[in-house]
């Protein structure tokens, strides 16, 4: 499913292939209450047919280029397919897909908790309280009663609400009530700074993550042309079958019912921003600015550390945010689209390895554990955005702002959980290490309440030709709520509202 030919554009969910940049957002998490009604409310959204009613948005072009006034997506929880096409049904699923594509997402964000750092404050027990639980009941412990989640896109407030509304109105009534039930929704409003909306809490320039998909619509020079974005883009290609979930992947099987759908992994986490600029500010020999671009690996403006390792460098433009590398082991020529310094990074002296696009991220870096393809295993399509105010140091405690939004891949253990418990939470990041705390763990995350590893307490970075060593290093994110969710194709929506699914391809 390399060939743009072979893409059916129609049948899958357009988040998948391409960032909307819509500036206001609603994540909502629906209980299922009546079966029959819940599916004639898939029906209608993969139809669009309900009069007055919203439907699925696709991945094909719009009309004239020309934003619509809303866009919709849909995913489903295990607990939820199993409702909606039965426990058979959902077995016959998972017996026919391996284990890789299936698994993490059938045993579900509670049960994997423990394995990706989801523990302490950020321990299911302690999930959806941050003030968008709107259901009279507390949610059950298991997870077992959140079944689907569904994001609104709109360009405006008002729209948000109106189509919200719409959206809600849609669900069939029963004798016992809606069919479906809203039981949790988290709003996300821009950050603007200096005229940019692209920015997130803890004060960083951080637009959507849009690898390069190989060879599909969005990335043929032309529509990139026509959307405004420059078509010099020669970072590697990823696999559609990476974002995708094909038939045909080499290293996958999958029941018809997933194709061309994909899973992900809906996050809503808290960023303690108090905590976090207390923190850098707490070397008296580094600046604030500093510490917070060595942290990150960018400085607060997007600038890559490794394209401009002493400043922010807006002279540099926007490919240059995104066309880099960090050992250069896999260019003969410099980037043709890479403005800046272009030096190798391979000993970390401008950019930690400690660093969070780094560890999220290590392109070219093949003595980063589990990279020999530039990152292309385990990239991950980041469609997630800031919720909340933004920070005043004069403020009362408790006021709840983070990053909310969903973490996309076919296959979940080779994308969203390697990369949050290998890459992220683990030390050893890079063999070999010189620097005094072994690349220690992404400091913005920060240590597990767990992590006995003073190593990990430690935030070490090279300034001046020696290490620097920060400690008191602690957790700057809470996990408030998670979710596995698979994110149909058109097609396989409309199996899940009939309550079937297809027979496998032959």
């Amino acid at each position: 499913m390399s060939n743009s030919n072979q893409i059916e554009m129609n049948d899958i969910q357009g988040l998948i292939l391409r960032g909307y940049n819509f500036p206001h957002i609603r994540y909502i998490i629906f209980s299922i209450k009546d079966i029959v009604g819940a599916q004639k409310f898939c029906s209608d959204l993969a139809s669009g047919t309900a009069s007055g009613g919203l439907s699925i948005t696709s991945a094909e072009p719009w009309e004239n280029m020309q934003k619509p006034d809303y866009c919709l997506n849909i995913g489903f929880t295990y607990s939820g397919l199993e409702k909606l096409i039965g426990t058979c049904n959902s077995c016959k699923v998972y017996e026919d897909s391996s284990d890789e594509v299936f698994r993490a997402f059938k045993k579900g964000a509670i049960k994997d908790a423990g394995l990706i750092g989801d523990t302490g404050e950020s321990a299911p027990a302690n999930w959806w309280k941050n003030g968008g639980w709107i259901a009279k009941e507390a949610p059950s412990i298991d997870g077992s009663d959140l079944h689907i989640q569904l994001t609104l896109f709109t360009l405006t407030l008002e729209n948000r609400e109106k189509y919200y509304s719409d959206l809600l109105g849609m669900i069939a009534e029963t004798s016992s009530g809606p069919a479906v039930i809203p039981v949790y929704y988290q709003d996300s409003d821009p950050i603007t700074v200096d005229g940019n909306s692209d920015y997130v809490h803890f004060g960083y320039r951080d637009s959507l993550s849009q690898p390069r998909i190989d060879d599909i619509l969005w990335n043929k020079p032309k529509m990139l042309k026509l959307m405004g974005i420059s078509s010099i883009d020669d970072r590697p290609k990823v696999p559609l079958d990476r974002f995708v979930i094909s038939q045909h992947a080499s290293d996958y099987n999958a029941h018809s019912l997933l194709v061309n759908g994909t899973f992900g992994a809906f996050r809503l986490l808290y960023q303690d921003e108090a905590k976090f600029n207390a923190f850098i500010h707490s070397d008296s020999t580094t600046s604030s600015e500093l510490m917070a671009a060595k942290m990150c690996g960018r400085w607060r403006d997007g600038t890559p550390l490794v394209v401009s390792p002493d400043k922010e460098d807006k002279s540099l433009g926007e490919p240059s945010t995104k066309n880099f590398n960090f050992t250069n082991f896999n260019y003969l020529t410099p980037s043709p689209n890479q403005q800046g310094d272009q030096s190798s990074d391979k000993l970390a002296l401008k950019c930690p390895y400690a660093a969070h696009i780094r560890r999220a991220n290590p392109r070219d870096d093949i003595n980063v554990k589990g990279n020999d393809d530039n990152a292309e295993t385990h990239r991950i399509v980041r469609r997630a955005s800031p919720y909340g105010p933004v920070y005043d140091p004069a403020e009362k405690p408790g006021i709840q702002r983070g990053l909310v939004g969903l973490f996309i891949g076919a296959v979940l253990d080779f994308q969203f959980r390697f990369v949050t418990k290998v890459w992220l939470e683990q030390g050893g990041f890079v063999n070999p290490d010189a620097s005094p705390n072994y690349s220690g763990i992404d400091p913005l995350f920060g240590p597990q309440v767990e992590d006995t590893n003073p190593y990990d307490t430690v935030f070490a970075y090279n300034k001046n030709g020696t290490y620097n060593e920060t400690p008191n290093l602690t957790r700057f994110v809470r996990t408030d709520g998670s979710l596995y969710l698979f994110l149909p194709g058109i097609t396989g929506l409309k199996y899940i509202a009939e309550g079937k699914i297809p027979q496998p391809l032959s």
